[in-house]
């Protein structure tokens, strides 16, 4: 996976634990090999993780070989003769573990998390290939990853709209021979040129511990984490000094303007420039600067661009901070037929307007309240702490930055912003890019190491006993009944309204109705219109979000503990007060008809919607998205809006689901005070219908999408909804099947075939429907033989081969999901939502982790039996029509019908 360094919410969320006088814990040593050791202990639930900086990014990269750092952070998964290859994830995910990594620019990062039982053998993975990967590399291991790599760069830049625009920004910016001239992903032609002597002197010049740097987070002893750490990673021996490139000035840059031409819908203007580095003078301000100008409903650029002029529907603004030199970009999506030329005059316009007074003392305020909330309110997670605290170390040399980052930005003034908002944005020195719709293994090596603390895997003790925490329930005055979990670690409140009912009642000519009134919710309230509404939650840092699915509507709100009761006051009023301004409700309109016209560029969206409809029979509500299409959503009024609000927005419907660290008696308060008085009148609610599919045999459907480099497939096909007595088994059975890496159909189709970047699968239980899907894109020219695959595997577990290894696997998989599924307080009450959606107590869940680890082999083999019948479902393949029919020839399938992509 290939992404950009950590953001700055990331890097702050700890400095705002700091500053609401929370502590981090941090211990900081070197092993005298020379890698950096940090340590972060975190008791609250039984989960651990390890965190790796290696400090090499692209930057590093060997002349004519870009995309070769990403290229090895794949390769690093691999094996090695202690791990051969596939058994790093299956010994991490059969016991409940998974792990990623991703390429920047500056570094690379690996990191791996599962039940705290499980450290010391994530210790031992890592340090493994630390040692010897390098050793164990083969041309069959480097062949069948860059296969993988060229799919993920067909996926995430060839076959994305405004993906080539963005691969091209380090090129346009940075000239040749500077580290960053290059794109993190690499070249097709660069891919190919690596060889395994590439591979082995990479990783032998960058991959010591010397270039590293190591986080444990978590629940674990620190006095045997370190003997572990000790015996694992510092008997490996020191590298060479690292080499550097040298780093020439920066010509200037002049106004360089560039053109491109992608198959997409809306035209776009991307405008770049030269910024200070990470955390140097100046990169702060620009953060802000970018909040000030891109970064929500009241930001300067939304407000003139979208909700002034009506020349764009998005805009962002932002600081990509990098080591040796930051971009700061303005990205503007144009709104439908408008004029890329006024667009850009009307993006100088801002920007001059900026310079010349720069921000307000409010809008600064305003900043340092959301990035108070937005930060701290990552810290739940320990894999966002240690990523943080290997950014801090990578950039400040001290993981314990925390107070100083956060005091970066309260110092602030609008003075400094402004300056080095001047000493940055000059119109005449940027790159100007528009994007333009177009015009209508083989042998074994031999292995020579010493024997050592790494040639044996650690004894995996049995995981830590867990209870699911059982929430404290009381009623408001007018029947509301309330949930709450107490969690004091934070000073954080997430509060979510659930109500019963969704978009299935939309009838087919207003589908996105329901889905439209949800979003009015947060487009203002009582006395306070959009932008009002909209700063009144930023200056008390709290987000409230709004939306429906086909069965339910929810409203949500996070903020810290001490501005919770006003928060709360905005909260009860977006429920009770909303405005539906009808002029709001038409630009909401006209943005939402053209991202839905856009996501007919998304090959994914497009199957996805594509195969629901042509699965499920027209009267069915899972036929139409709950967005709904441009014409629909085009034809609904504001009256529509305020009908959805009086038939969904009751009381009777609603349930509250609350955890923070408010009191509990002191939350019931406020919330009678607020909502208990709330009463509305009686509506008829219409009853819909759920038909089942009725397929006979598989049907092929088609979408055309000329030139497309890779196919997207997708197999729709019967399962039973949630009340079926083995949902649990099912859901195991979609694990192991197409849900974790290791799973069949990603082993498959990637590390065995590399045909796609990823592949997956799983069983869909909700209360009114059930059904199977199994997904992937894979490369154009192997649509056919990835197709086969797909029915092989099925035809595969059909044939009831699970194993008991695999069975252990997902036990511990979905065990650890359920666990982690309890960490921060939005995943908790989303958690308590599923349930009670499915008529069920929160209780059921800790049901649901017996049953689950009560799971065999038998019994998951009885269940294959017939769980994916493709004679009764559909698939759906989206990419060029000339090469899917060729390649489907001969599969023995059924003749393909072209669909239409809405």
């Amino acid at each position: 996976m290939a992404n950009g360094r950590s953001s700055v919410a990331c890097v702050l969320l700890c400095s705002a634990a700091i500053a609401c006088g929370q502590q981090v814990k941090v211990e900081k040593y070197v092993l005298p090999n020379g890698m950096k050791v940090i340590l972060h202990e975190d008791h609250r639930l039984p989960r651990a993780t390890v965190n790796i900086w290696y400090y090499v990014g692209s930057k590093d990269e060997p002349p004519r070989h870009s995309g070769f750092a990403h290229l090895f952070e794949h390769l690093m998964f691999m094996g090695t003769f202690r791990v051969p290859r596939g058994q790093f994830d299956k010994i991490m995910e059969s016991h409940g573990g998974s792990n990623n990594a991703s390429t920047a620019e500056d570094r690379t990062n690996y990191f791996s998390v599962g039940p705290a039982n499980l450290l010391p053998t994530l210790l031992w993975l890592d340090a493994d290939r630390l040692e010897s990967l390098g050793k164990s590399m083969t041309q069959a291991k480097l062949d069948l990853q860059r296969d993988v790599v060229k799919n993920e760069r067909r996926e995430n830049t060839e076959n994305t709209p405004y993906g080539s625009a963005y691969e091209a920004i380090n090129g346009l910016m940075f000239p040749p021979g500077h580290p960053y001239h290059t794109s993190v992903i690499g070249s097709m032609a660069d891919l190919d040129r690596a060889s395994v002597a590439d591979v082995k002197q990479f990783f032998a010049t960058y991959y010591v511990p010397n270039n590293a740097s190591l986080v444990v987070a978590g629940d674990f002893d620190p006095v045997k984490t370190k003997r572990t750490i000790a015996r694992f990673f510092g008997t490996i021996p020191r590298g060479k000094k690292v080499p550097r490139k040298a780093t020439p000035p920066l010509p200037p840059l002049g106004v360089k303007r560039v053109t491109m031409t992608d198959n997409v819908q809306a035209a776009k203007t991307i405008m770049i420039w030269h910024s200070p580095a990470a955390f140097a003078a100046g990169d702060t301000a620009m953060d802000i600067v970018g909040s000030i100008l891109g970064d929500g409903l009241n930001s300067r650029l939304y407000q003139r661009l979208v909700v002034r002029d009506g020349l764009a529907a998005d805009v962002s603004a932002g600081q990509d901070s990098r080591l040796l030199g930051s971009l700061f970009s303005i990205d503007v999506t144009a709104a439908r037929g408008a004029s890329q030329d006024k667009l850009e005059a009307a993006i100088d316009d801002e920007v001059r307007k900026f310079l010349a007074t720069g921000p307000t003392a409010a809008e600064l305020k305003r900043q340092v309240a959301k990035i108070e909330f937005g930060l701290l309110n990552s810290l739940q997670s320990i894999e966002t702490v240690a990523d943080t605290l290997n950014d801090y170390e990578f950039y400040l040399h001290k993981p314990d930055s925390f107070r100083l980052v956060l005091d970066r930005y309260r110092n602030a003034t609008p003075q400094s912003v402004l300056a080095a908002a001047r000493a940055t944005l000059k119109l005449d020195n940027r790159v100007i890019l528009r994007v333009t719709p177009p015009a209508a293994e083989n042998g074994r090596a031999e292995l020579f190491l010493q024997q050592g603390p790494r040639d044996r895997q650690p004894a995996i003790a049995p995981p830590k006993p867990f209870r699911v925490p059982l929430p404290k329930t009381f009623t408001l005055a007018n029947g509301i009944k309330v949930e709450y979990w107490q969690r004091s670690e934070l000073p954080l409140m997430q509060l979510s309204m659930m109500m019963k009912g969704g978009a299935d009642i939309d009838p087919a000519t207003k589908a996105g109705r329901m889905d439209m009134m949800a979003s009015m919710l947060e487009r203002g309230a009582g006395k306070l219109d959009s932008r009002q509404f909209s700063d009144a939650l930023d200056l008390l840092g709290a987000t409230l979000s709004a939306s429906a699915s086909h069965l339910d509507c929810t409203v949500n709100l996070s903020v810290l503990s001490r501005n919770f009761p006003k928060a709360l006051n905005l909260f009860a009023d977006a429920i009770l007060k909303p405005r539906f301004d009808a002029g709001e409700w038409d630009r909401l309109r006209k943005l939402t008809v053209q991202e839905l016209i856009q996501e007919r560029e998304d090959s994914d969206i497009v199957a996805s919607k594509v195969g629901y409809r042509e699965y499920f029979s027209p009267d069915n509500p899972y036929s139409r998205p709950t967005s709904g299409t441009p014409e629909s959503v085009g034809a609904l009024s504001v009256s529509d809006g305020r009908q959805a609000y009086n038939v969904q927005m009751r009381p009777s419907a609603a349930t509250i689901f609350a955890a923070g660290s408010v009191p509990p008696a002191r939350l019931e308060a406020l919330l009678n005070a607020r909502i208990g008085k709330w009463k509305a009148p009686p509506a008829a609610v219409p009853v819909p219908r759920y038909p089942k599919p009725s397929h006979s045999g598989l049907t092929v459907f088609y979408v055309d999408k000329p030139g497309a480099v890779q196919t997207t497939i997708r197999f729709i096909t019967p399962a039973p909804p949630y009340s079926h007595p083995a949902n649990v088994r099912y859901a195991a059975l979609g694990e192991l099947l197409g849900g974790t890496f290791t799973s069949r159909l990603n082993t498959n189709l990637r590390e065995v075939h590399g045909y796609t970047y990823g592949a997956g699968a799983h069983f869909v239980m909700d209360p009114k429907v059930g059904y199977f899907i199994a997904v992937s894109d894979v490369r154009a020219d192997v649509t056919g033989a990835s197709i086969k695959e797909f029915l092989s595997e099925f035809k595969r577990i059909d044939s009831g081969d699970v194993t008991p290894a695999e069975v252990a696997k997902v036990k511990a998989t979905m065990r650890d999901a359920v666990v982690a599924s309890l960490s921060e307080l939005g995943s908790l009450t989303g958690t308590a939502e599923e349930m009670a959606l499915d008529g069920r107590s929160f209780a059921g869940l800790q049901q649901d982790l017996a049953q689950t680890m009560k799971l065999d082999a038998a019994e998951l083999n009885r269940l294959a039996k017939g769980s994916i019948d493709t004679n009764r479902g559909v698939l759906i393949l989206v990419g060029d029509k000339a090469t899917i029919l060729a390649q489907i020839k001969g599969l023995g399938l059924p003749e393909p019908v072209e669909a239409h992509a809405d």
